[in-house]
């Protein structure tokens, strides 16, 4: 919160051609609306880190639900590939479902085979974005419906949509994880798997659930970037996977496990969202040739995810000596 202040004054100050641009009511929703779709995605892979794991097929999950998505409510008529179209809804209903289901199985392959979290979903991310590309003949496959273009741009009372599904979202999974005994199981299963275990804790069941909600939010996502560009694309959210994790280590979550918070994702993913605003904002008057922002993205949320690890470490070596 500290740094979007920060942000907001100084950054006008120092680059004065940039105060439109920041303050711009029209930037201020994108980039609400960009929060809203990276904090949602990036609550679901909380849950998974709390739990002591990692998600690496979110991006691709992104990708393959807005392919999925665009098959099945596109139509020849818009397409030259054979469609099914579905309405908007049924079609929603289904992707989101199928998203589940990917979830489902990487819960089987953590919970029930013991496969390292990082070896099973780098399998299905690599997987998910081949099927994403067979299935969409490696070109967007367009979705032209006013009423689906609305999931994105839609703003009730000038909040725009995305953020309302974050709040929801985000709501609901704070209420889960702090007032409910799934939420202790998930905290215990990260903090000490083999002494909640023999605690009576279902450990297969709460990773099965960080894993299904984990995958199910990326679909939630997909959705909201299908409807931004009207298309799904198979080359989108590449490294989305890193930028979620970014989002809960930035707000306090531990890849060790058994720390994180939702509240804290959010505003990591609120911090995340707006130093990439500001980064393309910027890049324009500080370098005068002409480099594209998309350039240096990789590189500032990997710096950010090794500075907060760090001052995770350090913190907790402090705590150790106290």
């Amino acid at each position: 919160m500290v740094l979007c202040l920060l942000v907001v004054w100084l950054v006008p100050v120092g680059f004065p051609q940039t105060r439109g641009s920041f303050l711009d009511l029209y930037n201020q929703q994108n980039l609400a609306a960009r929060a809203g779709a990276l904090g949602v995605f990036a609550i679901g892979e909380t849950f998974v880190i709390i739990t002591g794991g990692i998600d690496l097929s979110v991006g691709s999950l992104i990708a393959f639900t807005g392919v999925l998505l665009g098959k099945l409510m596109s139509s020849p008529a818009f397409n030259a590939r054979e469609g099914f179209g579905l309405p908007m809804y049924p079609a929603i209903a289904l992707a989101l479902g199928v998203a589940a289901l990917i979830g489902a199985f990487h819960g089987l392959l953590v919970s029930r085979l013991r496969m390292p979290p990082f070896v099973a979903t780098l399998g299905t991310m690599l997987a998910l974005r081949s099927l994403a590309l067979i299935i969409s003949g490696q070109v967007a496959i367009p979705i032209p419906s006013a009423d689906f273009a609305q999931v994105y741009d839609a703003a009730p009372l000038g909040i725009p949509l995305p953020l309302i599904v974050l709040i929801i979202v985000g709501a609901a999974a704070a209420v889960l994880l702090r007032l409910t005994r799934l939420g202790r199981y998930v905290y215990a299963v990260g903090g000490n798997e083999q002494a909640a275990r023999l605690s009576g804790v279902n450990v297969r069941g709460t990773k099965m659930f960080a894993y299904v909600a984990s995958a199910f939010l990326a679909g939630v996502a997909g959705i909201i970037y299908a409807s931004a560009v009207q298309q799904g694309h198979p080359s989108s959210a590449i490294g989305y996977e890193l930028s979620a994790i970014a989002a809960a280590v930035i707000g306090g979550a531990s890849l060790m496990g058994g720390l994180g918070t939702v509240l804290g994702t959010v505003v990591g993913a609120a911090i995340l969202t707006t130093i990439l605003n500001v980064l393309q904002l910027l890049m324009p008057l500080v370098f005068r040739a002409k480099i594209s922002p998309s350039l240096l993205e990789g590189a500032i949320v990997g710096a950010l995810v090794i500075l907060a690890v760090a001052l995770n470490i350090l913190r907790q070596r402090g705590r150790e000596r106290e």
